[in-house]
This record gives structure tokens, C-alpha cells and sequence, in this order.
């Protein structure tokens, strides 16, 4: 179930801070299992609640509704989607592990 429109604003700041934060870019090419995500993401931001890894083929399907989308200074491919009667939803692709992240509802 989606969240308001101001909720997800923490995940478009939370791409702000991957994209203008090497450190971060470099943590999140380090992560290779949930775990290690959750801790990063709840970390850097208490609110983004939903997490999980991906295959690559699930990473680079065409989004239906893709909202933003962009690539980090680390070549971080990373997409910000609409999940149809769903939540927004970010989608990395890094060395290690290909992550979703999005905020679950309460």
C-alpha cells in the first residue's frame, strides 16, 4: 500500500545523499546480503522501512511507471519506480548486490 507523497520525499533524499556521497556509493557497492543493506539504509534514514535483494533481471526490467532514474559518480545505476497500487520504490544496481528500498506502511 503506497504511503503519502510527503513520506516518500525520504527516498528522494536519500538518492540525493547516495548521488552526492561517495562514502555512500562505496558502502553500498561493499553490501552483499539484506542484513548488511537494512543496516546501511536504517542508518542513513530510520523511515526507509522495506528492503530487499534483487536479481538483475528483476533490476532491469522496464518499469510501468518509472518516475527518475540516474547513474552515480561510482557508476551506481539507480532508478526511482512506481509499482502499480503500490509504493515507490528505489532500485540500485551495485558490484556486489542489486537492492530495492521503499517505505512500508504503517
Amino acid at each position: 500500500m503506497p504511503v503519502s507523497a510527503e513520506v516518500e520525499q525520504a527516498l528522494h533524499r536519500f538518492v540525493d545523499s547516495i548521488v552526492s556521497q561517495s562514502a555512500l556509493q562505496d558502502q553500498l557497492n561493499q553490501v552483499e546480503d539484506i542484513e548488511a543493506l537494512r543496516n546501511l539504509v536504517q542508518s542513513a534514514d530510520p523511515t526507509l522501512t522495506g528492503a530487499a535483494v534483487i536479481p538483475l533481471e528483476q533490476a532491469t526490467l522496464p518499469p510501468k511507471i518509472l518516475v527518475n532514474s540516474g547513474v552515480t559518480s561510482q557508476e551506481i545505476p539507480w532508478r526511482l519506480l512506481r509499482c502499480p497500487g503500490g509504493p515507490l520504490v528505489l532500485q540500485l544496481i551495485c558490484k556486489k548486490a542489486n537492492f530495492a528500498v521503499w517505505i512500508e506502511s504503517c
